[in-house]
């Protein structure tokens, strides 16, 4: 090679340098693709057989150290800690650090990890890699870094917002969750790309590439922590051969019993679940409310068709320590998150699943989003939403499901009684200007069955706004600068057919011109 063809070679690479663009979901997408056009190749299995066989105490006594965090010596806004393989989390993801067009992978540390009082064997070999991760921020104070957001195990993150434990958790994508008969695929997240956070920074970047035997694809979240943490997620999957179930934004959360729970466990707390209710909001503005529910034994699965609707959401709408009496766990505020669909979501079927469970430990209850028509195989397809992880939903303006119970009326076993309450507000406000009650003169319970042979004996409404305001601690009902949730109990008597197993229900509120006032309830009654 002459000089001047090593300068010239010399100076086009300064000059591809110099064009380099920068780390995208471009990128990403790029490399889903050549995955997704290829047979899928299994990760390696090469985590050492002493990290496989940790206990559980022996994993959780690992822990990481927090200053070691990545930028957490930058004094940036966020900060990531890394999870240790072991016990349950025996795959490990690929990490990197992103800057610009630069992407540093990030090598496992052992001098980032407490190890306690392991002994470990000067033997063992580190482990491959970090099997998750999870970010911080100054989320509820200026003076703790507190934790927002997790990835770990498949496809699996979850979130909080302020003041909130964590609660039920999401995934990037589903494959025949839930159906009997019918094993379930779980792709994982194999490489994350973290992008280096500016001092300023409001919110996060990361990027994923999903990948399993049916399917590849590629992330993007853009997550901005707060009292609200929101997600901007968008997203390009391809199918590798055909699935029977796809779902997008899918959920996991956990229901062992309520109020509305037959027969109940043997319990001293009155209620165990981390979401009681779903929430969804229509094209037309309609909302509808189904509270989640198991029976030991029995499987449910209900299919809700869905035309472009603007959310929906798992919520855990029963905020009363009283209803749960544990400190610990402190159900009262798991989080609330709702879906807002972008792109993708148009037409298809929302699919909740519940299915039994003998104890808290074990997520049972599912919901994915079915698109329709379906994904094509080796046809890449693209599709955008946002996840709200909050407290509770805004206010509707509509009488929002408070409580649902039901039982046999006295002396009538052969019938069942059902109450729905209401409330609007869902909880005490501050008042502004002079809010009232509404003039509830014409109101009325509309109840439907989808069953022919269930008689409907009686239904009405009855108003139980005092009773409920005089029912609250130190006087607060009679506050002045209060406004109290006005709250009315819709109630109604069936009687079914004794071989009837089953009946869908739906109770909502209207005013005398046949409009609705309330949200409506749905329910899928089982008979034990």
């Amino acid at each position: 090679m002459t000089r001047a063809t090593l300068l010239s070679a010399t100076a086009l690479l300064f000059s591809c340098a110099a064009m380099a663009e920068d780390f995208s979901f471009e990128t990403v997408r790029a490399m889903a693709k050549e995955r997704a056009a290829a047979p899928f190749v299994p990760q390696p299995d090469d985590l050492a057989d002493f990290w496989k066989n940790l206990s559980y105490d022996q994993h959780r006594d690992i822990r990481f150290k927090m200053e070691q965090g990545l930028w957490s010596s930058d004094k940036k806004p966020f900060s990531i800690d890394f999870f240790h393989p072991g016990w349950t989390a025996k795959k490990s993801v690929q990490l990197f650090e992103v800057n610009g067009s630069d992407a540093k992978p990030l090598i496992f540390d052992r001098s980032l990890f407490d190890y306690g009082k392991q002994q470990i064997p000067g033997d063992v070999p580190a482990p491959p890699g970090y099997a998750g991760w999870r970010a911080r921020t100054h989320l509820n104070s200026a003076d703790y870094m507190d934790e927002y957001l997790v990835f770990l195990g498949a496809s699996y993150f979850r979130s909080i917002p302020a003041k909130a434990p964590y609660g039920l958790s999401a995934r990037g994508l589903s494959l025949n969750s839930g159906l009997p008969g019918v094993p379930e695929e779980f792709p994982d997240f194999q490489k994350f790309w973290l992008k280096k956070p500016e001092a300023d920074a409001k919110s996060m970047t990361t990027w994923a590439l999903l990948d399993g035997p049916s399917v590849s694809g590629a992330y993007q979240f853009h997550i901005t922590p707060g009292e609200e943490t929101v997600m901007e997620i968008e997203a390009e999957i391809t199918l590798r051969q055909p699935v029977q179930q796809l779902g997008l934004a899918p959920f996991s959360s956990m229901f062992w019993y309520g109020e509305i729970t037959h027969p109940r466990p043997y319990d001293f707390r009155p209620e165990i679940h981390d979401s009681d209710g779903l929430l969804m909001e229509l094209s037309t503005g309609a909302k509808h409310f189904r509270p989640l529910d198991q029976t030991p034994g029995l499987f449910r699965h209900c299919v809700f068709s869905l035309d472009k609707a603007q959310s929906w959401s798992l919520v855990q709408r029963d905020r009363s320590f009283t209803s749960y009496q544990d400190v610990e766990a402190q159900y009262h505020n798991r989080p609330s998150v709702r879906v807002e669909p972008v792109k993708g979501f148009d037409q298809g079927v929302l699919h909740l699943i519940e299915m039994p469970t003998e104890d808290e430990t074990n997520d049972n209850i599912i919901l994915v989003f079915e698109p329709t028509p379906k994904p094509e195989v080796g046809k890449p397809f693209h599709f955008k939403y946002r996840l709200v992880w909050q407290r509770d939903p805004k206010p509707s303006g509509l009488f929002t499901v408070k409580d649902t119970r039901f039982g046999n009326p006295v002396q009538h076993a052969e019938q069942l009684l059902f109450t729905i309450d209401f409330a609007k507000p869902l909880h005490p406000e501050k008042k502004v200007g002079e809010m009232k009650w509404d003039d509830i003169k014409g109101y009325k319970a509309v109840v439907t069955a989808n069953k022919g042979d269930v008689k409907i004996v009686h239904s009405d409404i009855t108003d139980l706004s005092m009773a409920n305001v005089d029912s609250l601690p130190l006087e607060m009902g009679r506050n002045p600068a209060v406004h109290m949730p006005q709250v009315l109990r819709a109630f109604f008597v069936l009687e079914p057919k004794a071989d009837l197993r089953d009946i869908d229900l739906t109770c909502e509120i209207q005013d005398a011109n046949g409009k609705a006032v309330s949200e409506r309830w749905l329910y899928l009654w089982k008979k034990l």
